[in-house]
Parts: C-alpha cells; structure tokens; sequence
C-alpha cells in the first residue's frame, strides 16, 4: 500500500515552492509525489476552456499551463531534489511529447494518467510500449470504455503494468457519491485497484485503505484556505500524516499470523485476574452436600475456576471451610 501526494500545480510555477511541497510530503511520512506536465500547445486548443476560471491572472487555461509549466532543466531539478529526499517522483504526462521527455531523461518510473486521458490511446500506446507500471484514473471514462482498457492491457500481457484507480470527478466529490464498492468492478480480471481522492476529507481513504486499496492518490494543500481550483478537494499534511499512520498500521494488522492459542497463551497469566472463581458463601461443616447457595462466584481465580461449579455441586465438603475463602479440590471428597 502506498499514499500518494498529488502537488499537481499548486506550486504556481514556483520551483522553490514545488520544492517545499515535496519537503511537506516528505515530513507527512508520503514517499510519492506527483506532478502535472502540461505542455500547453501539445494538450489543447488555444480557446480551451477552464475547468475553474479561478484566476485573474491567466486570460486562458492555456496562458495558465504555460505560466505553471516549468522550463525542462527545472523539470531535472525538482525530479533529483525528490531523490535527495528519498521520494519518488512522479508526473501526470499530459500528452505524448511530455511523456517523452519525462521517459527519455529517466525522470519517472511509472505512469499515472488521469481520468481524462483515460481513454487517450495514443498516449497509452506509447505509456505501454515503455513497460513502465501505469496507475489510471477512471473518473471520466465509462463502464465500456473501461472494459476496453482492460482488454487492451490484456492483449498485450500487461496486466500486472497497470493498477486502476476509482475516482469520481467532482470537485470536491460528496461522500455520499464516492461509491467505494466499485473498486470491487475495476478488480475483475486480476487488476490491481486504488483510489484517487477529491473529497478533502481522510474518510473515504481510510475506507479504501481498508477495502484493499493498493494506491491512494489525495491532493495536499498547506492551508485549506489556499490559493487554487483544488483546494476543496485536498488534504493538509497533518492529515495526510495521520492517513500514513493508519496505512503503516493497517499493514501491521494484516499481516498479521498470530493463532488463538498463541494469544491465549500471551495472557493465559491474566486469566485469574478477570475470571472468577468459586468461593464459600458460608461456614460449612464436613460431610455436607455442596449446594449452589454454598458457593459464591467472585474474582480473582483463587481456587477452583467459575468454569467448574458444576462439578463441585454434590460432592461432600471433607473438613470445616470458611465463608469467602476459596473452594479447593483438597477441600472436597
């Protein structure tokens, strides 16, 4: 299991910022990152329209791509600074041509692709013919179009390349419409699952982690009062911290081979302490019948175990006993 920072481009084109971002995942205790390559003549039209006009900055989404896009040297730098401390780079290639450069200057080792280029064969062809593992959102692409995807992969002996990711695109998504039981879909045909995030809440990663979720990808914010269009759909670094405990401990508890008598045996010392056992409700003297209302049933363990009373009702008391002292068998014919 893994957890997965997406930074995206909320580093607004800063590489100092996009470097502090990998120092916050970092000290969340992530050991992936993920970036977003947009190469703005190689993606869209000029009149591309935003998703969320949230700049004044930028007259276009394309003018937004190229002011957030770093220069190639600068793409190098941030990749070796992750390596200097010790997470793994990875980036959104949004076209072909940024995929290429990411591949040829050994920057990445795997894909991820977000829902939608989902369905963008030519970038999948050439993803795959890289041989490098490939995780697929699958927010913007239909049941078909999944099952073609799965086909494709199939075809070409790669399934175990690709892990797909449930996602729903919204932003932020409802919890009540995240639907965590498709994973359950996207694992038919031996594929392995994850979940990409867009809530801004740890709940649905803490359940996905738990339905087996292999990669969970969620967006990180410093503030949740942050400047940009997915800040409704992120997580502090405090949070995504507490997301790594819980995916550290998960992974402990499954692991898990302990038997029940391995653990019965741990604290078979205890056992005295919390069970009762069967005391003198009175002062008897020898040769007397044990009846139920000569015993009382306390803790600790002293004598004879709760467990056995039966077996003590009708046996004979064989010497004068005092109430509230434990019953022993020495005590009884």
């Amino acid at each position: 299991m893994e957890i997965i920072a997406e930074i995206g481009n909320t580093h607004e084109g800063s590489l100092g910022v996009a470097k502090s971002f990998v120092d916050m995942a970092s000290s969340a205790g992530v050991t992936v990152v993920k970036f977003q390559m947009h190469l703005a003549e190689a993606e869209g039209m000029a009149d591309e329209p935003f998703r969320v006009n949230f700049s004044d900055q930028d007259r276009t989404r394309q003018d937004y791509w190229r002011r957030v896009n770093f220069a190639e040297s600068s793409w190098i730098k941030l990749a070796n600074y992750c390596e200097t401390k010790g997470i793994e780079f990875m980036c959104t290639a949004l076209s072909v041509e940024a995929a290429k450069f990411l591949f040829e200057n050994n920057l990445v080792k795997r894909w991820k692709v977000g829902s939608g280029n989902a369905a963008d064969w030519p970038l999948l062809k050439y993803l795959l013919s890289t041989r490098l593992p490939i995780l697929l959102s699958t927010g913007l692409v239909s049941s078909d179009e999944i099952d073609e995807i799965k086909a494709f992969f199939q075809r070409n002996n790669a399934v175990s390349l690709l892990t797909l990711l449930h996602c729903v695109s919204s932003y932020p998504v409802r919890i009540e419409d995240i639907d965590m039981h498709l994973m359950d879909d996207l694992r038919s045909g031996g594929f392995r699952v994850g979940y990409s995030d867009h809530s801004g809440s740890i709940f649905p990663s803490l359940h996905a982690l738990a339905l087996g979720a292999e990669s969970i990808e969620v967006h990180m914010t410093p503030r949740k009062d942050y400047f940009g269009p997915d800040v409704s759909s992120s997580l502090m670094p405090e949070e995504i911290s507490l997301l790594v405990r819980y995916m550290k401990s998960l992974e402990i508890m499954k692991s898990g081979v302990g038997t029940k008598e391995m653990h019965f045996e741990r604290v078979s010392q205890l056992r005295p302490l919390f069970r009762k056992g069967i005391y003198w409700s009175r002062n008897i003297e020898p040769d007397k019948e044990i009846q139920l209302e000569d015993l009382k049933f306390l803790k600790p363990v002293r004598g004879i175990d709760v467990v056995s009373y039966e077996s003590v009702l009708g046996k004979r008391v064989n010497k004068y006993v005092q109430a509230l002292n434990p019953v022993n068998w020495d005590d009884l014919d």
